[in-house]
């Protein structure tokens, strides 16, 4: 009889039972591919997968288990805050066990085999670790055996990684015995020779599939993205950041920059942004001493000052390349591991670190929803970024504190931070820089600055020579470029959103090679009895076995690093072109609904009082109400110097956005970088992968044929 099982943990069940009526949301779905790796997981795989994640919290578990996670992340088996899937198969193999009882373990902590952006956390782990121990005590390896063990679990015998963290703790430079993953052998000298290309994949993306404000279809859930910037281990310590408290008292004082001086934004000696009164008491002031939004706006920039950020890699991946312009200054955001507030109004905090400006400051998502706000309304006629969204609903389930969804806001937070300060005009804001360097809550800083947020052009006076400087097929230009956009940011949104399956099935792949691996190292320990009437081939055959197994654990280290390397960098560079692409759409939607004046009208109201004029001053003056000529005298005038403004205001806006089209054309060459990039990427994956199978056909040569 079946065991039953409170956790629904049986494998006995095909993942093709799933209910016929759930649908995917790759709109992808295909007759019998209810079993494919990349297919969403079915509900009751979804439960179990929750069930991991919760049963033996951190404060449950022996010290070991803290001690042997530890020493994966000192490895660099690190994905997110957690252990990537690598890192999981060195600590099944580290324990001895049989490549069934490895794939009965892998299948319960990681149902369908997805690898989560954020890795396998702390708590899943700890599952691992039990479920390793029970299978050493020859115990049922369930998560029922799990719970049963909770007051007394097993600790697993794992020497290897038991001797990676003394290593890394001794005096004496570092020296693991546990091994990276398999890589392809180098090739034999008779072959093809192969250009030797490093394996590191690009880790810096700044800047995810946002259920979005450019309308990409549905949100693809489970699929995460993840990088060595974005995520910030979750540590032991309380509080949500050591160094960055978040109380005005500390960080409006007088602080200290990188360098060990005192900051001149931060300095209220130095006429800064933020100081303390005589009471202690934080206060503001702007560089001209004005409103912040006011005259003060356009002053000089701080960009051209000297780079702090020599240390950034050549090729950040959303940001950071050399163009015509310089060096693009690369804006940081990151999670920070703790939420903040009470039960219920509890958020996410975001560090924004920029190294040119020398800054740290901490930000939640509402103050991004602001900084836009004030933007819109000050720059209607620019390109503005875009936002993610505060939280998604999918199939009724909103997603604002799903790990994944948190990743991709600090994204799509990212990008947005960066089109900001890559912006020529917006860089120079003054909004934009206090966001950016204000070391204080923004809420605090609101409260007593004061800020005005008037259209860029009120109050700017005419140039003479402006208007005739304009071409004159402009408005023809901007609905030839308007059409071409709308088309292209629908055909990008398309793009980032195949790719994110293709990269998502790259993951499925590489999943079902490492069950691949462990299927052929069970064939090697039972080819002894199976061929048992003659035994004089069996070495050879299980050597060949074993060399496929090797191989296909090489190929599937190669796959999560190509799916992982498409996450972070074409697909981000894809979605900085779509992000342009949606802004400028945009843009032109704004101008058509903001730009229409009422001149003719204006022009008819005008008609109309000079008429009336012209009757009063023929009547006798007795018959006339005391000022009522110069009350329509003074009508005239109002209207016509309204006009003038309309009409200087219809010429500024032309210009504005024959600015901003002259601004996204270059977008066009990071197109090209875009497309030269992934091909080298997928030149060398590919020569990488040629290499490994190359060198599995030399291998099983030996193996027994029969003749």
């Amino acid at each position: 009889m079946a065991r039953n099982s409170i956790f629904d943990d049986d494998l006995g069940e095909s993942p093709a039972a799933a209910s016929a009526s759930a649908s995917s949301l790759f709109a992808d779905d295909v007759a019998g591919a209810g079993d494919s790796p990349w297919d969403l997981p079915t509900p009751k795989k979804g439960s179990r997968a929750d069930l991991v994640k919760t049963l033996l919290p951190a404060s449950d578990v022996p010290e070991s288990y803290v001690d042997i996670f530890d020493a994966l992340l000192a490895l660099g088996e690190k994905r997110g805050a957690g252990v990537s899937l690598t890192g999981v198969k060195k600590t099944l193999g580290a324990g001895g066990l049989s490549p069934d009882d490895q794939a009965r373990i892998l299948e319960i902590v990681m149902p369908g085999g997805h690898e989560s952006a954020t890795g396998f956390g702390r708590e899943e782990f700890n599952t691992l670790l039990a479920l390793i121990g029970l299978a050493q005590e020859k115990e049922d390896i369930t998560l029922d055996g799990v719970d049963e063990r909770r007051k007394n679990l097993p600790e697993p015998s794992l020497p290897s990684l038991t001797t990676a963290k003394h290593a890394q703790t001794s005096e004496s430079p570092p020296t693991p015995t546990l091994q990276p993953p398999a890589t392809p052998p180098s090739k034999p000298a008779g072959g093809r020779p192969s250009p030797s290309r490093p394996r590191d994949v690009r880790k810096d993306s700044m800047d995810f599939p946002e259920v979005d404000p450019w309308g990409s279809p549905a949100l693809h859930k489970g699929h995460n993205h993840a990088d060595g910037n974005g995520s910030t281990p979750r540590t032991k310590s309380a509080g949500r950041s050591g160094n960055l408290p978040r109380t005005v008292s500390t960080l409006t004082s007088s602080s200290a920059a990188p360098d060990g001086n005192p900051s001149p934004m931060r300095d209220a000696g130095r006429g800064g942004w933020a100081g303390d009164d005589s009471a202690g008491n934080p206060t503001f002031s702007t560089p001209s001493g004005g409103a912040i939004g006011g005259n003060g706006f356009g002053g000089p920039s701080d960009d051209d000052g000297d780079l702090n950020n020599a240390g950034t890699p050549g090729r950040s991946i959303g940001g950071g390349r050399v163009t015509a312009r310089g060096v693009e200054e690369v804006v940081v955001v990151t999670v920070l591991p703790e939420k903040e507030g009470m039960f219920m109004f509890q958020h996410r905090n975001y560090q924004v670190s920029s190294a040119r400006r020398a800054s740290k400051v901490i930000r939640r998502y509402s103050d991004f929803v602001w900084l836009l706000n004030c933007l819109q309304k000050r720059y209607p006629f620019r390109q503005l970024p875009l936002l993610p969204p505060k939280r998604v609903a999918v199939n009724g389930n909103h997603l604002s504190s799903d790990a994944s969804f948190i990743e991709k806001r600090r994204r799509g937070l990212a990008r947005f931070t960066n089109s900001l300060v890559r912006h020529p005009v917006l860089n120079q804001e003054q909004l934009v820089i206090m966001f950016l360097t204000v070391p204080t809550e923004l809420s605090v800083w609101r409260k007593q600055a004061t800020i005005s947020v008037q259209e860029e052009f009120t109050g700017k006076a005419l140039p003479p020579t402006l208007e005739d400087s304009l071409p004159t097929n402009l408005n023809e230009t901007f609905d030839t470029v308007r059409s071409g956009i709308r088309r292209s940011a629908e055909i990008y949104i398309n793009l980032c959103n195949l790719l994110e399956r293709l990269a998502k099935r790259n993951e499925g792949v590489a999943a079902d090679y490492l069950r691949l691996s462990l299927s052929l190292q069970s064939l090697t320990e039972v080819s002894a009895s199976t061929y048992a009437v003659d035994t004089n081939d069996v070495p050879m055959l299980n050597s060949g076995l074993d060399a496929t197994a090797k191989h296909l654990s090489a190929s599937q280290s190669l796959l999560e690093d190509e799916a992982r390397a498409w996450d972070e960098g074409v697909l981000e560079d894809l979605k900085r072109q779509r992000d342009a692409l949606v802004s400028a759409r945009e843009m032109f939607d704004r101008a058509e609904r903001l730009s229409k004046d009422t001149i003719p009208a204006l022009e008819r109201k005008i008609e109309s009082n000079e008429s009336k004029l012209a009757g009063l001053r023929g009547r006798p003056r007795e018959t006339l109400k005391p000022g009522e000529i110069e009350k329509v005298e003074d009508a005239i005038i109002h209207d016509k110097q309204s006009i003038v403004a309309q009409h200087a205001r219809g010429v500024f806006i032309k210009e504005c956005l024959r600015d901003e089209l002259s601004y996204f054309q270059h977008s066009q060459y990071h197109v090209s970088r875009l497309h030269q990039d992934w091909s080298q990427e997928r030149v060398k994956y590919a020569e990488l992968q040629a290499d490994n199978w190359r060198s599995l056909n030399e291998e099983v040569e030996g193996m027994p044929v029969g003749e």
